[in-house]
């Protein structure tokens, strides 16, 4: 075995290919499609790397790939912590401790040498697919959502690395038992009067706006969350171009007072459903079954949620909640609730008060570097 460092189109190729080898045939694996996979690390296209700097290593033996990693510094994390993390993400492996060790210390020993005073992870180049799963792996991989093999803990783990944080994902069977009494929907007809606030929904004719309009109450409400980093206004075409093809305009929300936007709710339709069936190709057939197939999915994420501090804890939540409830119980549609902090008390009651059970756990990792 030996550990090289991805330099080479024909390396990074290797790279890129490597999970669909060693989730050939999997029943819960989803392969992502292709064209994806490839911009995810391309230097060029994927405009994370605008402010981030990285590098990947493979162990192999002979021709055959056993286990990949990513570690990269994020500038714009660096900047707004004034703090010394470096990341890793990527982690792919086969059942062998050995190839772990040696991909975990050279992205340590690549992260000393900038700087870094520990590594935490896994955190991949796409939002929100962050954490290894170690509960649920019966469960199906809804969309930006991680998978692996119920034996990466237990790797991770032997390299040194400790737990940080959990985050969990709670599910909703039908949520056609959440329908809500007349009283609750006076209720919130009177809050939107209190507060003067209205709600309506995405703008497909002016998406860029609106989506500009949720960066900035995104980076508000979660600036005192665990882990947080800004996400860059500069971003917004990026974040238009994949969210576009695979958004519900009927479930996503945006909140205002006085033309001001306060407060957000996305949930997407899980194309997981569809991109399953592709086997990663999205031509020639594939692009047309995603493009038709969305309007008939039944399965969503609840992408996001959030309200600027100012009107957290008004019940205003309560309204984004009730919206996006509302829409996805007319499309007899069921909803899985993922990227949970564990610390996050108020989002995880909230969850299980809507009778929504936790089906999933994933968990992020650190060492110091000393």
């Amino acid at each position: 075995m030996q550990i090289i460092e991805v330099v080479e189109k024909k390396d990074l190729k290797k790279f890129v290919e490597f999970p669909y080898e060693l989730y050939r045939d999997h029943p819960i694996w989803v392969p992502p499609l292709k064209i994806m996979a490839n911009r995810e690390f391309d230097r060029e296209k994927n405009g994370f790397f605008e402010h981030a700097d990285a590098v990947f290593f493979m162990v192999t033996d002979g021709d055959r790939v056993l286990g990949r990693i990513a570690a990269f510094l994020n500038l714009n994390y660096m900047k707004y912590y004034n703090d010394k993390v470096g990341f890793f993400g990527s982690f792919e492996s086969v059942d062998d401790q050995e190839v772990a060790r040696l991909l975990v210390n050279s992205a340590c020993d690549w992260l000393k040498e900038k700087g870094m005073r520990f590594i935490r992870g896994p955190y991949n180049f796409t939002s929100q697919s962050t954490g290894c799963l170690i509960e649920g792996f019966d469960q199906a991989q809804i969309c930006l959502s991680p998978y692996n093999y119920p034996y990466y803990d237990s790797l991770l783990q032997g390299t040194g690395l400790e737990k940080i944080r959990d985050l969990n994902a709670y599910y909703g069977d039908s949520l056609e038992q959440y329908k809500f009494p007349d009283r609750f929907t006076r209720y919130a007809d009177r809050l939107m009067e209190r507060y003067g606030v209205t709600v309506r929904t995405v703008r497909t004719q002016r998406l860029r706006e609106d989506v500009l309009d949720i960066i900035r109450v995104g980076n508000q409400a979660s600036s005192g969350n665990w882990g947080f980093v800004p996400v860059d206004e500069a971003e917004v075409d990026e974040l238009v171009r994949s969210f576009e093809p695979v958004m519900d305009p009927d479930a996503v929300f945006l909140m205002y007072k006085e033309g001001e936007p306060i407060g957000y709710a996305i949930a997407l339709p899980d194309i997981n459903r569809i991109i399953k069936k592709l086997n990663g190709r999205l031509l020639p057939f594939g692009i047309f079954r995603l493009k038709f197939g969305v309007k008939k999915l039944r399965e969503y994420r609840l992408f996001g949620l959030g309200l600027v501090p100012k009107y957290q804890s008004k019940a205003l939540d309560t309204l984004l909640y009730y919206s996006i409830f509302k829409s996805l119980i007319k499309k007899q549609a069921r909803l899985e609730a993922n990227w949970v902090l564990e610390s996050n008390h108020k989002m995880n009651h909230a969850l299980i008060k809507l009778q929504m059970r936790l089906t999933k756990r994933y968990r992020l990792y650190q060492k110091p570097l000393a």
